[in-house]
């Protein structure tokens, strides 16, 4: 087969359900400079089947099962393309991904790893409404995948030869599975620039077989990545490096969110964040971390809507975690107003996007109690303003400012 720009890479274990839709989804394409390689490794069910149903339009490789990194490695090594692109067998491209993806390599030609958004789906295929993944800029990725892995493996096209030059992805050291990814990406971002874009350009599914679904494996591999990266976790913080603390701050950070959102362990996600806090003062401002504790566990693919979502109870229960982290400890009294401050500011915005205007004016009004310089905050002066009007007022002005009663007075 001639040579491509890009080369699909498909790992595949025991996926007879998924990866038909997978390849489909790349076939369907409007970007057509593309081959798929798709790595079956070891599976025992008829994903080989599966896959051969497709003829040449897929390079089929067979190996003993390696992990998922020995066999994103296996096709990365088999390729021969400028461009990889990621694909996990479970998951689907939207039919222009491929086209977006290489525009932004167009735009960005400093960049070496591109990605996007996913919208999430369940495990029969259905649209969830939320959007895994963010666009941050190249000028804070370093910083910001320090503390969290905010990549979505399926979303990233990659330069494969800067990747091989790295050392490809970890796959010896077993304790990293589920986290080769971010791994990789940290072995990557202090010196290649990233490139993002806010669009949802890919279909990532959420069941129960994946590592993700696993909590208690997933704390421990987010941490063997932290210390495969900076060494152990001592207790000397006083001496570490900015990066280690922030990495490790992001590590327990981790800890008490997954212990919130798949185990509903509130008392082991306040000695989590307690640690964090002490390791990474500056989580206090971390605006994402309290929207994801005001969320509490509300189930993934529906975080942030009002599906199996108590505002009240779960506010009150940050509140007694953030209380209970900061009891007796006087001496840092400007770090718990940082975090009370922003703790009431994005239980606020979550108030008042689920039309819960007064309950966002109190929260509100505690939050510039603690940080006055939010006053300061366009968006947190705009929605504290907007809380106090009616809601229909609201929208009849949003829809008077957008044209639409001129447009109907014209008729």
């Amino acid at each position: 087969m001639a040579q491509k720009l890009v080369n699909i890479i498909i790992p595949a274990y025991n996926v007879q359900k998924y990866v038909g839709s997978a390849i489909k989804s790349v076939l369907a394409q409007t970007f057509k400079d593309f081959e798929i390689i798709v790595v079956d490794d070891g599976s025992s069910d008829d994903t080989k089947e599966v896959i051969h149903a497709f003829g040449d339009q897929v390079r089929y490789i067979w190996q003993e099962n390696m992990g998922l990194g020995g066999a994103r490695n296996a096709g990365i090594l088999a390729s021969n393309s400028e461009f990889i692109g990621l694909l996990d067998a479970d998951d689907e491209w939207r039919p222009n991904f491929l086209e977006r993806m290489m525009a932004l390599v167009q735009s960005r030609p400093d960049a070496f790893v591109y990605y996007s958004g996913a919208q999430g789906m369940d495990s029969e295929g259905n649209d969830l409404p939320q959007i895994f993944g963010r666009m941050i800029s190249s000028n804070d990725l370093s910083r910001n995948i320090l503390r969290a892995n905010f990549i979505i493996p399926s979303t990233v096209i990659f330069r494969r030869d800067i990747v091989v030059d790295v050392g490809l992805f970890d796959e010896k050291n077993h304790k990293l599975h589920g986290c080769e990814d971010w791994d990789l990406w940290l072995r990557l971002a202090s010196s290649h620039s990233f490139a993002g874009t806010s669009e949802s350009l890919v279909r990532y599914r959420l069941h129960s077989q994946t590592f993700s679904a696993n909590p208690l494996h997933m704390q421990e591999a987010v941490k063997a990545v932290v210390e495969k990266n900076f060494g152990v976790d001592d207790g000397r913080y006083e001496i570490w490096s900015d990066e280690k603390r922030r990495a490790f701050g992001g590590v327990y950070r981790y800890y008490a969110l997954t212990s919130i959102q798949k185990l509903g362990a509130w008392d082991a996600a306040t000695e989590s964040m307690r640690k964090a806090f002490a390791i990474d003062p500056s989580l206090a401002i971390d605006l994402d971390l309290f929207y994801e504790l005001t969320f509490g566990s509300q189930p993934p693919g529906h975080r942030g809507t009002i599906h199996g979502f108590d505002l009240e109870q779960n506010i009150q229960l940050v509140t007694n975690m953030l209380e209970k982290i900061f009891e007796k400890q006087a001496s840092i009294a400007a770090l718990r107003r940082k975090t009370f401050g922003t703790a009431n500011y994005a239980m606020g915005l979550v108030a008042y996007n689920l039309n819960r205007q007064d309950l966002s004016r109190n929260l509100l009004r505690q939050a510039i109690v603690y940080m006055p310089v939010l006053l300061l905050v366009k968006k947190a002066f705009l929605v504290m303003v907007k809380s106090y009007l009616n809601p229909n007022f609201v929208r009849k002005m949003k829809r008077f400012i957008n044209g639409e009663f001129r447009a109907d007075a014209a008729n």
